[in-house]
């Protein structure tokens, strides 16, 4: 009988290095001015780091069900992204928290002011100067959340990311042994 190796370490590991990976991908972006600014640039931004994530945790998850036999139920498949995505979560709102908190207090107002300005052009001539700065009052008032609010909403968030995604990650990577695979009964009578 082969040994079940320890779901929980080997998880844990996969949100370790996803959460890494994701820190190491926003620091290339800060130091690169990269900010995700306007329409579509926060859209691709957030698709980049979604197709990372779940490229990192099929990678994993395939290498921990092939050291468990080659298959996996799907209850072990999505309690293993499950907990490697909230680790992963886990690490980056501590990571954005002390970043915004300690080392530039200011990123988060310069992403809002940048994201004023390009409104304020995107929109000019378009809608009236009272919804233009209707719109401009509405990002303002988005800056009065703190950094602690904002580290725990983004992990809320990257908990409910972790449950849809562990669900679909686990339904397509479970796989059990075929009926006359079972090497204990003798093969197939």
């Amino acid at each position: 009988m082969e040994t079940k190796h320890p779901i929980f370490s080997a998880a844990l590991k996969t949100g370790l290095v996803i959460g890494s990976v994701s820190i190491a991908v926003f620091l290339i972006q800060y130091v690169a001015g990269i900010k995700p600014v306007g329409i579509m640039r926060p859209i691709l931004i957030g698709l980049f780091g979604f197709a990372v994530s779940v490229t990192l945790l099929v990678i994993y998850l395939k290498k921990y069900r092939g050291q468990s036999g080659g298959f996996i139920s799907f209850k072990d498949a999505f309690l293993y992204g499950f907990i490697a995505l909230l680790v992963s979560a886990a690490i980056s709102s501590v990571f954005n928290f002390l970043f915004i908190q300690y080392f530039d207090p200011e990123y988060t107002r310069s992403i809002i002011e940048a994201q004023k300005d390009f409104m304020e052009n995107y929109l000019s001539g378009k809608v009236p100067d009272e919804s233009i700065q209707d719109t401009l009052d509405g990002i303002d008032e988005s800056m009065n959340v703190s950094t602690l609010k904002q580290s725990l909403n983004s992990l809320i968030f990257g908990s409910v990311f972790a449950l849809i995604v562990s669900l679909i990650v686990g339904a397509v990577m479970k796989r059990k042994p075929a009926i006359f695979d079972d090497k204990n009964t003798g093969g197939v009578v």
